[in-house]
Parts: structure tokens; C-alpha cells; sequence
């Protein structure tokens, strides 16, 4: 056990972080380096109106995938852990499960 109670919780929420950091800095260079046309297609604030509105805008239309995205993973995940060795996302084959190294041999006693 650790010294602190939530350490442990602490340094996963951190990694998490870290790990979405490293994940989203790329896409908000991208973002940053898009001319700006007079609309406001970077802003979540504006995006968020846009998709209520029901008018188009890049950044709920990249969110709106991004999540679907993650939907289908957990789908995925979920459904290979219920059901392992079907293929559940498209496009892959799930290894095939080595044989077990034990053979079951029947042992059957023979009458004196």
C-alpha cells in the first residue's frame, strides 16, 4: 500500500493528463495554424452552439467523430471480453489461441 491515501489515484489521473496532452497537442497546433475566415470554427463554446442550432461547424463535426470513435472501441473491448476470439471491429482477426500444453488423457482402470 502507499504512504498517501489517493497517491495511487493521483498518479493515474496525472498520466491521464499527460496522456491526453501528448494526444491533443498536435491537433491544437493544427487548430491554431487554420486561417480564420470571420467564423469561429475552433471555439468549443461556438461549436457547441452550432451543433444545438443544428448548423454545421468543423469542431463538433470532428468531436461528434472523435466520440463516436470512442463509443466503438468500448463497444469493441466490451464485446471481446464477453466473447473472445470473434472478431468484433472491423478489419481485424483476432490471433488464434495457441493450444493448451496440457492434453487430457481418461484413465480407465482395468479389474484385477
Amino acid at each position: 500500500m502507499s504512504a498517501e491515501p489517493g497517491s495511487r489515484l493521483a498518479e493515474e489521473l496525472r498520466l491521464l493528463v499527460a496522456a491526453v496532452a501528448d494526444r491533443a497537442g498536435p491537433w491544437l497546433d493544427r487548430v491554431a495554424a487554420e486561417p480564420a475566415d470571420g467564423s469561429c470554427s475552433w471555439c468549443p463554446l461556438c461549436a457547441a452552439v452550432a451543433l444545438v442550432r443544428g448548423e454545421p461547424n468543423a469542431l463538433a463535426g470532428r468531436g461528434l467523430d472523435a466520440a463516436a470513435d470512442v463509443v466503438a472501441l468500448l463497444r469493441a473491448v466490451l464485446a471481446d471480453r464477453w466473447e473472445p476470439g470473434v472478431s468484433h471491429m472491423p478489419g481485424f482477426t483476432p490471433a488464434e489461441q495457441p493450444s493448451p500444453k496440457v492434453q487430457h488423457i481418461p484413465v480407465r482402470r482395468e479389474p484385477r
